[in-house]
């Protein structure tokens, strides 16, 4: 006999659960008796370990473990080797699964052939697709790919059953953060919006402890464990195990025993909230994100449901009562939740009923017993999701100056979901039967800055023309996968279709339209980012600089750059040397705290000095977001730097003025003002020009 159930997979832990007898969902507990397995592999053992063992070979410093895999799912440039063999982060969860269901099946007596796997809600296409080649692989037919938020508040509205309410579902798990409003009614649950991050969880909350011990221990010692990859283990071990003593207590001693040094540091509550509230804030912005895009204010949400280990923390049920102005929802196991929304989700597919009192099994009635017909089963609940990005294709601006990002399927627009777009086919007399559609995924106009997820060529286009039209369709379907295909219109015949990989270089895209032109290597590279830690960037400011810094590092090659940070003021600080230890510069972002005025011309001279060297191709980056002192001053000092050869990019925010941005810039592209919400973009923008040449950044003549 073959059942179904629904599976948690998560980043730091997964759960899977299933109707029991009474028709209620239910977690199963696994081999070792836990409703929870940690994601963690072990490849010591034949077959590999995983969960509980796993991770106390992780906590010993064994290289053989794999974990935290989940958020570089769809990445191909993630690959962890063992014992000869590389293995993706779908090949990874693939074990995971499998183990979860060998130990349904031992739980349950009986072969577990389906489920509904969650994900998180901002996990776009590719993350998805490789999700359910995980679950067939394991052995599982995927009956449905849902996301954690929508499961959180299907298990919650069962609870609340015969209530209309609508409730902002606040996920906060080891690796991702998800934002969902969702208003749920008796016999349907909608999601209105979805925001989230993929690059957000408690692993941050973890890393921030890292740097602050790694930091001290190096500051006593002269040893630094950032560079020592098993001295680096043994500190996030304690990390994970400060934070959650700090969960219980006010404060926590953790005693490092590195190599023949042996230190203990007492970290208080107190600090650790200070040191991470730049990552709540981070929720904030994302959780106002999802709730104007449904069009909602605080006061007109019933309530906030916590969902995810990383919401034990105290900080962040103080947080989200201050923000929302009342305490979040209680009864909800958030280690279990999602797992039982998955479940229902299961039920609802194979057309079970879900209910209190819905038994799977009856008991027969005597011959000639008198009674009544049996109530019918209740209807199962239907289930109106959402995608937190929007769905498009590179296409030609009107004017024909650039390629531009031409959304098709706006975001949280409920799915399944589809459009077209026509585009207009020259065909060369038969010479062109070929239509090349990049297919993005992302909210800004410049494709480089969305997803770009495959490049869909169709063949077979008729000559009945010199121009022909075909209607390119998109679709979500209801696991949130993409789908595409075209049609030529004047023949209403479906075009054949392949998926080639996407190039290595996309840099023509930010090119005026035109034939694609290959990029010279790069060579190495040194950057000095300089970011103003004046008085006015106190607080959101610096909290928006700061993560745009880090988009800037994450979209740098660091196996031929390096990058060194200043903080101007009243005093200028060189707070890393130019380096490639992307953990060093995240600690050294930390350290920035706002005050004093604005002495931009002492931070472009000290970088100056440190770029003296002219072996690399050499950049000045600045953040300001105000007129700087001596302002003339620093227009000197930024021409010495590109007479020197250094090219400089100035981004302004706030009250930065433009025509002053252009005069400290390289060039016009160099000069670049961003609004509220758009600095990241920024970065990611320029890093990106910078990692292919920078031939958009040219020194003026």
């Amino acid at each position: 006999m073959a059942t179904f159930v629904g599976i948690d997979l998560g980043t730091t832990n997964s759960a899977v659960a299933h109707r029991n007898t009474y028709g209620r969902p239910e977690v199963i507990a696994n081999r070792e008796g836990q409703n929870v397995t940690p994601s963690v592999v072990y490849f010591g053992a034949d077959p590999p370990a995983v969960g509980q063992e796993a991770k106390e070979w992780a906590r010993l410093g064994n290289e053989e473990i794999a974990s935290f895999f989940k958020p570089h799912m769809g990445n191909p440039q993630f690959r962890l080797e063992f014992h000869g063999r590389s293995y993706s982060a779908a090949d990874l969860s693939t074990i995971v699964l499998r183990r979860l269901r060998e130990d349904a099946e031992a739980r349950l007596g009986e072969t577990v052939d389906r489920a509904v796997i969650t994900v998180p809600a901002y996990f776009a296409d590719p993350q998805r697709k490789p999700t359910i080649e995980a679950g067939t692989a394991a052995g599982l037919k995927v009956l449905r790919i849902i996301n954690e938020p929508t499961a959180a508040a299907l298990a919650y509205g069962l609870q609340k059953a015969g209530v209309e309410e609508t409730v902002l579902i606040y996920d906060l798990g080891g690796g991702t953060f998800d934002v969902t409003v969702a208003r749920i009614m008796p016999g349907e649950t909608v999601i209105l919006a979805t925001a989230g991050d993929h690059d957000l969880g408690g692993k941050n909350w973890d890393d921030r402890i890292a740097t602050f011990l790694a930091e001290q221990f190096a500051a006593e010692t002269g040893f630094d464990p950032l560079d020592d990859p098993t001295a680096l283990n043994e500190v996030l071990v304690k990390s994970e195990q400060a934070k959650w003593t700090l969960s219980e207590r006010s404060s926590a001693r953790i005693t490092l025993q590195l190599g023949t040094e042996r230190r203990t540091f007492e970290l208080t509550r107190a600090e650790f909230e200070n040191m991470t509230f730049p990552l709540m804030e981070r929720t904030r912005r994302l959780t106002e994100e999802a709730l104007g895009e449904a069009g909602l204010t605080w006061p007109k949400l019933d309530g906030v449901l916590l969902v995810g280990g990383s919401t034990r923390m105290p900080m962040v049920r103080s947080y989200v009562s201050q923000m929302s102005g009342k305490p979040p929802r209680a009864g909800v196991n958030v280690d279990e939740v999602v797992a039982l929304g998955a479940a229902i989700q299961a039920a609802i597919e194979v057309g079970e009923p879900i209910g209190d009192a819905v038994p799977r099994f009856t008991l027969g009635m005597s011959s000639g017993t008198a009674g009544s017909a049996p109530a019918a089963p209740p209807a199962p609940p239907r289930v109106t999701d959402v995608m937190s990005h929007s769905l498009g294709t590179v296409a030609v601006s009107p004017d024909g100056s650039a390629y531009v990002n031409d959304v098709v399927i706006r975001r949280n627009l409920p799915i399944p979901a589809g459009d077209r777009r026509p585009y207009m086919h020259s065909t060369h007399g038969g010479a062109n039967d070929r239509l090349e559609v990049y297919v993005t995924q992302g909210e800004s106009t410049a494709p480089l800055d969305c997803t770009i997820l495959g490049k869909y060529v169709f063949v077979g286009i008729e000559p009945t023309a010199d121009e022909v039209t075909v209607d390119v369709s998109l679709s979500y379907d209801s696991n949130g996968v993409v789908q595409v295909e075209a049609v030529q219109r004047d023949t209403a015949r479906r075009l054949a279709m392949t998926v080639e990989p996407v190039p290595d270089d996309l840099s023509w895209l930010a090119d005026p339209p035109r034939a694609p032109e290959s990029a010279a290597p790069a060579g190495p590279i040194r950057v000095y980012l300089l970011l103003d830690a004046s008085a006015s960037m106190t607080g959101e400011p610096m909290a928006e600089a700061q993560n745009a810094a880090r988009e800037f590092l994450s979209r740098l090659d660091f196996t031929t750059t390096e990058v060194g940070l200043i903080s101007f003021s009243t005093l200028v600080a060189l707070q890393a040397q130019a380096t490639n230890n992307v953990r060093r510069l995240h600690a050294a972002l930390l350290r920035v705290e706002p005050g004093g005025s604005t002495n931009l011309t002492d931070a472009i001279e000290m970088a100056r000095g440190q770029l003296a060297a002219d072996d690399r191709r050499r950049y000045i980056v600045i953040l300001t977001d105000g007129y700087p002192d001596a302002a003339e001053s620093a227009v000197e000092q930024a021409a010495a730097a590109r007479k020197a050869g250094i090219e400089i990019v100035a981004i302004g925010m706030g009250d930065a003025d433009r025509e002053y941005l252009r005069r400290l810039a390289s060039s016009d592209q160099a000069s670049i003002f961003a609004r509220t919400g758009e600095l990241v973009q920024a970065f990611g923008h320029i890093a990106r020009v910078i990692a292919e040449g920078g031939r958009a950044l040219r020194i003026r003549s």
